[in-house]
Protein backbone atom coordinates (compact mmCIF):
# COMPACT_ATOMS: atom_id res chain seq x y z
CA UNK A 1 0.00 0.00 0.00
CA UNK A 2 1.24 3.31 -1.26
CA UNK A 3 0.92 5.80 1.24
CA UNK A 4 2.92 9.40 0.47
CA UNK A 5 1.39 11.16 3.94
CA UNK A 6 2.06 9.68 7.87
CA UNK A 7 0.98 12.54 9.93
CA UNK A 8 -0.89 13.48 13.22
CA UNK A 9 -3.61 16.27 13.40
CA UNK A 10 -5.61 17.90 15.54
CA UNK A 11 -8.95 16.79 15.54
CA UNK A 12 -11.82 19.51 14.55
CA UNK A 13 -15.86 18.56 15.85
CA UNK A 14 -18.32 20.22 14.67
CA UNK A 15 -21.01 20.81 17.07
CA UNK A 16 -23.79 19.75 15.13
CA UNK A 17 -25.53 16.62 16.40
CA UNK A 18 -24.25 13.43 14.80
CA UNK A 19 -26.04 11.03 13.14
CA UNK A 20 -24.95 7.34 13.85
CA UNK A 21 -24.39 5.06 12.05
CA UNK A 22 -23.16 7.48 9.37
CA UNK A 23 -20.15 8.59 7.16
CA UNK A 24 -18.21 11.79 8.55
CA UNK A 25 -14.81 13.18 7.55
CA UNK A 26 -12.50 13.08 9.95
CA UNK A 27 -10.24 16.02 9.40
CA UNK A 28 -8.64 18.86 11.36
CA UNK A 29 -4.61 20.67 10.91
CA UNK A 30 -1.55 18.55 11.05
CA UNK A 31 0.76 19.22 13.56
CA UNK A 32 3.60 16.56 13.41
CA UNK A 33 4.45 15.45 9.45
CA UNK A 34 6.78 11.79 9.76
CA UNK A 35 6.37 11.37 5.61
CA UNK A 36 5.59 13.48 2.93
CA UNK A 37 6.02 13.86 -0.84
CA UNK A 38 6.60 17.93 -0.22
CA UNK A 39 2.72 18.34 -0.76
CA UNK A 40 1.60 18.63 3.09
CA UNK A 41 3.23 20.04 5.66
CA UNK A 42 2.55 20.86 9.20
CA UNK A 43 -0.20 23.31 9.52
CA UNK A 44 -2.47 22.44 6.43
CA UNK A 45 -5.43 21.11 6.49
CA UNK A 46 -6.38 17.61 5.88
CA UNK A 47 -9.39 15.09 6.19
CA UNK A 48 -10.82 11.97 5.13
CA UNK A 49 -14.48 9.97 4.93
CA UNK A 50 -14.77 7.28 7.68
CA UNK A 51 -18.17 4.87 9.26
CA UNK A 52 -19.06 6.61 12.40
CA UNK A 53 -21.24 3.61 14.69
CA UNK A 54 -21.42 1.79 17.94
CA UNK A 55 -20.03 -1.83 18.68
CA UNK A 56 -22.14 -3.76 16.62
CA UNK A 57 -22.74 -1.55 13.89
CA UNK A 58 -19.69 -1.64 11.82
CA UNK A 59 -19.64 -2.54 8.05
CA UNK A 60 -17.45 -4.88 6.14
CA UNK A 61 -14.62 -3.17 4.62
CA UNK A 62 -14.27 0.60 5.30
CA UNK A 63 -12.60 1.97 8.39
CA UNK A 64 -15.32 3.00 11.07
CA UNK A 65 -14.74 4.82 14.40
CA UNK A 66 -16.83 3.97 17.62
CA UNK A 67 -18.46 7.02 18.84
CA UNK A 68 -17.52 6.60 22.46
CA UNK A 69 -13.57 6.70 21.07
CA UNK A 70 -14.57 10.10 18.71
CA UNK A 71 -15.98 11.59 21.41
CA UNK A 72 -12.85 11.10 23.64
CA UNK A 73 -10.16 11.48 20.56
CA UNK A 74 -8.17 14.95 20.21
CA UNK A 75 -5.80 13.73 17.69
CA UNK A 76 -5.39 11.78 14.79
CA UNK A 77 -2.90 9.83 13.38
CA UNK A 78 -2.90 8.21 9.81
CA UNK A 79 -1.05 6.88 6.78
CA UNK A 80 -3.04 9.05 4.16
CA UNK A 81 -3.34 9.46 0.20
CA UNK A 82 -4.73 11.30 -2.23
CA UNK A 83 -4.52 15.50 -2.86
CA UNK A 84 -5.14 17.53 0.52
CA UNK A 85 -6.84 18.37 1.78
CA UNK A 86 -8.91 15.56 0.71
CA UNK A 87 -7.07 12.31 1.57
CA UNK A 88 -8.48 8.51 1.56
CA UNK A 89 -6.71 6.62 4.08
CA UNK A 90 -4.53 4.03 2.99
CA UNK A 91 -5.00 0.69 4.23
CA UNK A 92 -7.82 1.61 6.74
CA UNK A 93 -5.09 1.81 9.25
CA UNK A 94 -5.62 5.31 11.80
CA UNK A 95 -4.73 5.82 15.94
CA UNK A 96 -6.92 7.79 18.05
CA UNK A 97 -4.75 9.88 20.14
CA UNK A 98 -4.83 12.34 23.15
CA UNK A 99 -2.16 14.34 22.79
CA UNK A 100 0.35 14.22 19.84
CA UNK A 101 3.40 12.33 19.64
CA UNK A 102 6.70 13.30 19.18
CA UNK A 103 7.39 9.81 17.13
CA UNK A 104 4.64 8.24 15.07
CA UNK A 105 2.58 5.15 17.10
CA UNK A 106 2.03 3.71 13.49
CA UNK A 107 4.45 1.62 11.77
CA UNK A 108 4.68 0.95 8.07
CA UNK A 109 4.24 -2.69 8.67
CA UNK A 110 0.53 -2.30 9.89
CA UNK A 111 -0.16 -1.32 6.53
CA UNK A 112 0.68 -4.71 4.81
Amino acid sequence: MRAPFHVQFHLEKKEEPLRIPSDIFLGGQVVRVFRSDGRLESGDRVRFKIWLCQPGDEQTGPAFIHHDAFTRARYVEAYLHGQPPDCELAGYEFEVLSAPTDEPTMTVTQLQ
